[in-house]
């Protein structure tokens, strides 16, 4: 097993967990804010653009994730 994928968290994130890679995929729709961020309108942002997750295997097993924001 090379990493751990899961989506959608509505923000994007990477960590480890049990020793391998976590990536979290963004939200298609809306971006949870930050507790840093504020949320005098509320914890979900809508404004911010749309975010897709691409990952790429490669042969010798490394793992490799672009975030894009969807325009």
């Amino acid at each position: 097993m090379t990493a751990l994928l899961c989506g959608h968290s509505h923000t994007p994130a990477v960590t480890s967990f049990a020793g391998l890679p976590l990536v979290a995929a963004p939200g298609v729709v809306s971006t949870l804010k930050m507790p840093w961020e504020g949320e005098q309108d509320g914890p979900i942002d809508y404004a911010l653009p749309p975010m897709l997750a691409f990952h790429v295997h490669d042969d010798e097993g490394r793992l490799t994730t672009h975030f894009r924001a969807v325009p």
